[in-house]
């Protein structure tokens, strides 16, 4: 069994450990100490505190109380609580709004985003650069020096909310951004394809970002660019915190943020600007009045283990910052219910299978006024018991019990992975030929791993990634890279020489690395890896019957958008199309490449699709199960607790096994298993309860 031992971009805790948010500035100060021995009860060791609290160091411009928290955090420190504090630049004071309206976010019209909300600012002025970097030196110098606080939050979900910039700020600092890039305009007309609709730039001033166009339409090359340049723009916001902090860290202090958002390149950011990333976790978004209707099969809360496993791309081992204890929503949206009795529970393992060391739930109390008065935290208005503080304390048990079991450090194991890259993430959010495709099949590997109980990464390419990185894998899935750089082909060539199996789907490879279509044959470098040639291809129109495609006699459904094949050197026809005008034509092709395979599927991949697939390849599940039903989830995490003389490796396992159902479940072993959450040996037939769980624990050399 390989584990990754990627040490430099995980939080590294000695066990796993349970926080919260708190907002002392909500709360009269007799509270103070009375709510942090409340939460030593229930298992509660860290708070995160002052995302939000800007007016409180700076009520006025230029008039400081770095010292405001300084009472508070004395008792923190007395009651032995650690403290993870926050720069709190994601709300500016309504002082600052006013005073200088250049710090304001706008639309694409230009229409300012006033005060009220949050996360109304943008990245490049430089006044809100010079006023953010002035406060938090202040507050670094002041608060590092505690030592109760064990890190840093930057800012707050950077890009929630909102993920574009129109700003007058935001369209110089593009302009500079594409001047650095491309250094001539004609250069830059090139690269854009200008020539369209007489688009050509003479004067580095005619450049910005989208303004208010016919329809809202945009030159999408130049959408791709602006992508790119916001997530610089966050990269940079982020590290000028950052350096602002890290000269006064002291006794292992970290700096990390928060949630996965668009438009930013968490694979940038971390290490380069952060130690680790942290997630906030809302399954219940899955129940809430927003949610997409409910349908056969629905995922719902189980389909944050997609983001988690996505999280995992970013920080092997991770933190919640904020993990859902309560119904959520603002008072004029995302209403949520109540998590059932042992939904939080249940949510808070499945955050610990997929990586997460630390916990941190929203919120210790919920706020009584504002615009989350109904987005509820562990304990109510009324600040009484209640039942999700009796739940919290059965948690609290069960970590103890992993911690007597050593899980902290242990990392999710999978021997298939998802391929990803931020340029197609960002080219397909604006391109609606290929972007829905591949998110429908991103879901379609999703189910079908979940369904069959197969562990999965996702893996975010990186300008360092290696075929080296990639052999942890057996078969990567690359469903619809429409672009496909040669470097990157070459790179997945040389993965599949040493034995590697690389899957691509419809809409691969066409586009330059700029998101234009070049004049060469499809699927451009993946062509060769999979011996196969583009002669025709379309989008599936609603009149159009189902398509699927004949493989060895079985029908697998190749839906959304179909390439029609036809073999090239080394090309293998392994099925060919059903129905349309195409009827018999090649639709999947594979080839030999060294120790290797190179698969090309003409469609989309459905639930159904994928399934072939893992039976076709063999994919198998973890191992020592025999029968598990799609209800309940399984995930391994894994660690090596002893090397022997001989240089052999004790590796321990711990298999997660989750019930996202409220009827009891079975799952038949093949074994006999410890399960550390209930402190017992199982084997054969092993109940799980309405939300229960297992953590199943053996050791292997």
């Amino acid at each position: 069994m390989r584990i990754n031992e990627e040490k430099n971009k995980c939080w590294n805790l000695e066990n796993i450990t349970l926080g919260t948010c708190y907002y002392p500035e909500h709360w009269d100060s007799t509270l103070w100490r009375d709510d942090l021995k409340r939460m030593k009860e229930h298992g509660i060791q860290v708070i995160r505190i002052a995302e939000f609290a800007w007016n409180k160091f700076e009520p006025r411009e230029g008039e400081f109380n770095i010292g405001w928290f300084d009472p508070f955090m004395k008792i923190a420190e007395e009651e032995n609580i650690s403290v993870i504090f926050c720069t709190p630049t994601a709300t500016p004071p309504a002082w600052m709004t006013e005073k200088y309206p250049e710090i304001l976010n706008a639309d694409a019209q230009g229409n300012l985003y006033r005060h009220g909300m949050r996360r109304h600012y943008n990245y490049t002025s430089g006044k809100y650069w010079e006023l953010s970097r002035r406060l938090i030196h202040k507050l670094a110098v002041h608060y590092c020096s505690y030592s109760n606080v064990i890190g840093w939050q930057l800012d707050n979900e950077i890009n929630c909310e909102i993920a574009e910039f129109y700003g007058e700020s935001d369209h110089k600092a593009f302009r500079n951004y594409m001047k650095v890039k491309f250094e001539t305009l004609d250069n830059l007309n090139d690269k854009m394809g200008t020539t369209f609709w007489n688009q050509t730039y003479t004067d580095w001033e005619e450049i910005h970002l989208r303004r208010h166009t016919l329809r809202g339409f945009n030159n999408p090359h130049m959408e791709l660019e602006a992508k790119r340049f916001i997530s610089y723009a966050a990269y940079m916001f982020l590290k000028m915190q950052a350096d602002a902090i890290r000269p006064y860290l002291k006794n292992g202090q970290f700096i990390t943020t928060n949630g996965i958002f668009p438009n930013v390149d968490y694979q940038k950011l971390v290490p380069e600007v952060l130690d680790f990333i942290t997630y906030d976790n809302y399954p219940n978004f899955s129940y809430g009045l927003d949610a997409n209707p409910r349908k056969e099969g629905d995922l719902k809360d189980r389909n944050s283990s997609f983001n988690l496993a996505r999280v995992r791309s970013i920080s092997p081992v991770f933190g919640i910052m904020e993990q859902q204890s309560g119904p959520g929503g603002w008072n004029q949206s995302m209403l949520q219910p109540m998590p059932k009795p042992g939904q939080m529970r249940l949510w808070t393992m499945q955050a610990i299978a997929h990586g997460a060391d630390y916990i941190g739930y929203f919120r210790w109390r919920t706020c009584g006024y504002g615009t989350e008065i109904y987005w509820h935290g562990l304990n109510d208005y009324s600040n009484e018991p209640n039942r999700r503080l009796e739940e919290l304390k059965f948690i609290y048990e069960d970590t103890k019990r992993l911690n007597k079991a050593d899980l902290a450090g242990a990392r999710c194991q999978a021997r298939y992975a998802v391929l990803r890259d931020y340029d197609n993430d960002w080219d397909g959010a604006e391109d609606k030929m290929y972007g829905p495709l591949a998110d429908k099949s991103m879901d379609g590997w999703f189910r079908a791993f979940q369904n069959n109980h197969i562990p999965f990464d996702f893996y975010y390419w990186r300008d360092e990634t290696s075929a080296k990185d990639l052999e942890q894998y057996d078969v990567l899935i690359y469903p619809h890279p429409a672009i496909l750089t040669k470097e990157r082909a070459d790179i997945l060539r040389e993965y599949m020489e040493e034995g590697g199996c690389v899957i691509f789907g419809s809409r691969t490879g066409y586009k330059d690395e700029y998101g234009r279509c070049p004049m060469r044959p499809m699927p451009g470098f993946a062509g060769e890896l999979c011996g196969v040639h583009v002669k025709d291809y379309t989008l599936l129109g609603p009149d159009d019957d189902m398509e699927y495609v004949v493989w060895d006699g079985e029908s697998v459904e190749a839906l959304w958008f179909n390439d029609i094949l036809e073999p090239t050197e080394g090309g293998e026809i392994l099925g060919v199309f059903k129905n349309n005008y195409y009827d018999g034509e090649p639709a999947l092709i594979r080839k030999h490449v060294g120790n290797g395979w190179g698969y090309y599927f003409g469609g989309g991949f459905s639930e159904n699709a994928a399934n072939v697939f893992i039976r076709k390849l063999g994919m198998k599940s973890v191992p020592y199960l025999k029968n598990v039903p799609k209800e309940v989830e399984t995930v391994l995490r894994s660690k090596t607790i002893m090397i022997q003389k001989d240089g052999t490796e004790v590796v321990r396992n711990y298999l997660f096994l989750l019930n996202y159902t409220k009827e009891e479940k079975q799952v038949e072993l093949d074994r006999e298993l410890e399960d550390i959450l209930h402190d017992e040996k199982v084997n054969g037939c092993v109940k799980i309860n309405g939300y229960g769980v297992r953590c199943l624990v053996w050791e292997e050399m």
